[in-house]
């Protein structure tokens, strides 16, 4: 949740005449705070999200300024931009509209006889209120997640934003380990959330979809409220664009957890997202469906690990004793690769059939198995996923709280 421009712009009947002019793509974003701007020397200190007022006073000796300001603030990110208009701008350049409405980037005029510091307190006042909302929002959000506190109390301020008997999917996104600051990393989720809310704008889901974004640790989690499925996987390529540099990088992973009904069920969906990030980080896989995952849905679940060592301990024991284990351990993850053939295996390990052969029946002798049927194969299947799940490390941290 976040205060929107187009919120802001129209609250109490447009008491200050605000006209949106261009980029009405845009007129959704979110917006952090106000600033009136007369010299871009402040430009490179804004963060994202930002409302920009100006008089254009500099166009008086600068007649192309406006222009080059426009193109400033929307590198920054910045959430829209407000002209004075009727002493220094008596209108707003063809051009500049023309490029607002290509960049989707909003541009309203405000007529001179407004007060500008009358504008600035309310609308000022206003997003601070809504930074109090916010706050209540996320920790609301965060109860249902993990099931803590008053299930009434959390289920009724969600409710003013959600359908709280709705459809929800919770996404888990991990977009690598920065060390960005938290401005910067604020700056991040509202790019974010305003390429949400444009999708949604596309799309014309604006008044039935609803988002809500709660930074945890390392992660992001975004709970989608009543969307379609066949928009999931359209969904998730804007995700990829808003953390672009992650995602070249390789160190954006993301875990769709299963549809649920219900705020009383979003722990669940929660739970399911974070399983199938941890997933994803181990297979260094982008995105992973909770739904797609198979039996590793079990594993990746399961939170107390030691039951999946001892798991694995117990099956692949008897091949870790002596001085072959990892010949062992090769030759059964092969032919389990391979569907129990002889000669798929030897190919593999770039060995004779016969010594395959030799060395297989050994194996039998050790585990007290046939593996003659899947059925045979599956747990030990089961442990050496485990053992690679153990070796590379990192089932990922999503779920800790």
């Amino acid at each position: 949740m976040s205060l929107t421009l187009r919120t802001l712009c129209t609250e109490r009947d447009n008491q200050f005449k605000l006209t949106l002019r261009a980029g009405g793509n845009g007129f959704r974003n979110a917006v952090t705070w106000v600033h009136v701007v007369e010299d871009d020397y402040v430009i490179p200190f804004f963060h994202g999200s930002e409302l920009v007022v100006t008089t254009g006073i500099k166009t008086a000796a600068d007649p192309g300024w406006l222009g080059g300001l426009v193109r400033e603030l929307h590198k920054r990110g910045v959430a829209g931009l407000i002209v004075n208009t009727g002493k220094y701008i008596l209108d707003v350049p063809e051009e500049v509209l023309a490029f607002c409405d290509e960049a989707e980037f909003p541009l309203l005029t405000m007529p001179w006889e407004i007060h500008v510091t009358e504008m600035l307190q309310t609308f000022c006042t206003r997003i601070i209120q809504e930074r109090q909302d916010n706050e209540q929002f996320d920790k609301a959000l965060t109860d249902a997640v993990f099931r803590r506190g008053d299930e009434a109390a959390w289920r009724e301020v969600l409710g003013r934003h959600f359908d709280p008997d709705g459809r929800f999917v919770v996404i888990v996104l991990r977009a690598g380990r920065t060390e960005d600051g938290g401005e910067e990393r604020e700056g991040a989720e509202y790019a974010f959330i305003n390429r949400l809310r444009r999708f949604k704008t596309i799309h014309g889901k604006a008044a039935s979809v609803k988002f809500g974004l709660l930074p945890l640790d390392d992660c992001q989690l975004l709970t989608v409220n009543d969307m379609d499925r066949a928009m999931m996987r359209e969904l998730l390529s804007v995700v990829t664009e808003s953390y672009g540099e992650a995602a070249r990088a390789g160190e954006l992973f993301i875990g769709v957890g299963a549809e649920v009904k219900g705020l009383a069920n979003l722990s669940r969906s929660y739970q399911r997202a974070a399983a199938a990030m941890r997933m994803a980080v181990y297979r260094g896989e982008r995105c992973v469906f909770f739904e797609d995952m198979g039996f590793y849905k079990i594993l990746f679940s399961v939170k107390d690990e030691e039951i999946l060592r001892s798991y694995a301990a117990e099956l692949l024991g008897p091949l870790e004793e002596g001085g072959r284990a990892r010949e062992n351990l090769e030759l059964l993850q092969a032919y389990i690769d391979n569907d129990r053939s002889l000669e798929r295996t030897a190919g593999a390990l770039y060995l004779h059939r016969n010594t395959v052969n030799y060395r297989l029946q050994k194996l039998k002798n050790l585990l007290g198995s046939p593996l003659k049927t899947a059925e045979d194969l599956f747990p030990y299947q089961v442990a050496l996923a485990i053992r690679d799940m153990e070796r590379r490390g990192d089932r990922g941290q999503a779920g800790k709280a």
